[in-house]
């Protein structure tokens, strides 16, 4: 893959972001993997949510983030969103899989 300095042309910026926004759709898959895994070690639906584990990653996200030279609350905005989709994700799969409607 060439590096965005690089590039020489529009058409090769493009297609180099289309990967990267494959690749982390193809991540954001394998974490709902890991999110479902861990279904099976929550012996109730109120465990699920973990909001003391919620809490402490935010913040590394956020530096994760500006280690990287991005916005530092972009992403822990983001990274909110996403974990509690994937904790309501998680809550119906746990249900799912153990017959509850």
């Amino acid at each position: 893959m060439t590096t965005p300095e690089n590039c020489s042309s529009l058409l090769e910026v493009r297609d180099a972001i289309d990967r990267i926004d494959h690749e982390i759709i193809q991540a954001l898959g394998r974490r709902m993997e890991y999110v479902r895994a861990a279904s099976r070690f929550k012996a109730s639906e109120a465990a699920i949510p973990a909001p003391e584990r919620v809490a402490a990653m935010l913040p590394a996200r956020a530096r994760w983030a500006e280690e990287n030279g991005l916005d530092p609350a972009f992403a822990e905005t983001l990274f909110s969103q996403l974990i509690h989709w994937y904790i309501d994700e998680q809550v119906k799969y746990w249900r799912q899989t153990r017959g509850i409607a």
